[in-house]
């Protein structure tokens, strides 16, 4: 899918924004419910998919503040937990991903080795059972299996809070939708 102009976006309906907002960033309700169906949001959100992008991050960042948060922090680890687990494990298989991130995670699988598929697939898992309800979320960006499996073990290994992990996670998944927009505007 190509991105259609921004003005074009802000514009269209809510089914139109989704399918938008779906191709930054995977499906998910909680994210659709904090942005699009958030009127106040919807009416700050700028002028380019970047500002808007941007505006998406600011949002999920303050989700992760603990401090002078309304809502309860249950309620933000579901909110967080679905959001970031609409992404995507590295190394799932092909049948698991959106074309947007088998387009990303392309280069990551070409000939891995039996050994180098079962330490992502552990490193996943041990990485969901430190952070129970996130997935490990990482803008490739061009690097190697090699490389991206020390970025996991440094963030397994880093004794980060839940929600420190989820801001890194959100932001991770802000670059890599700033990344899709220069790849799909039109």
């Amino acid at each position: 899918m190509s991105l259609p102009e921004f003005n074009t976006f802000k514009a269209a309906d809510t089914d139109f924004q989704t399918a938008v907002l779906e191709t930054l960033f995977e499906k998910s309700n909680s994210l659709i419910k904090l942005t699009l169906e958030d009127e106040q949001f919807m009416n700050a959100v700028g002028s380019s998919y970047s500002e808007f992008i941007e505006k998406v991050r600011e949002r999920l960042v303050q989700l992760c503040e603990s401090q002078g948060q309304q809502e309860s922090e249950e309620s933000r680890r579901s909110e967080l937990s679905d959001i970031i687990a609409a992404h995507p494990k590295l190394g799932e298989p092909k049948k698991g991903l959106s074309v947007h991130s088998q387009n990303e995670q392309r280069n990551l699988g070409n000939g891995d080795t039996l050994e180098v598929q079962q330490a992502l697939k552990h490193l996943n898992e041990v990485y969901e059972q430190h952070y129970p309800g996130l997935r490990f979320v990482v803008f490739v960006n061009g690097r190697s299996r090699p490389e991206i499996i020390r970025v996991m073990e440094g963030r397994i290994n880093s004794g980060n809070a839940w929600l420190e992990e989820a801001g890194l996670a959100c932001n991770e998944m802000c670059d890599i939708a700033n990344d899709r927009v220069l790849k799909y505007v039109q």
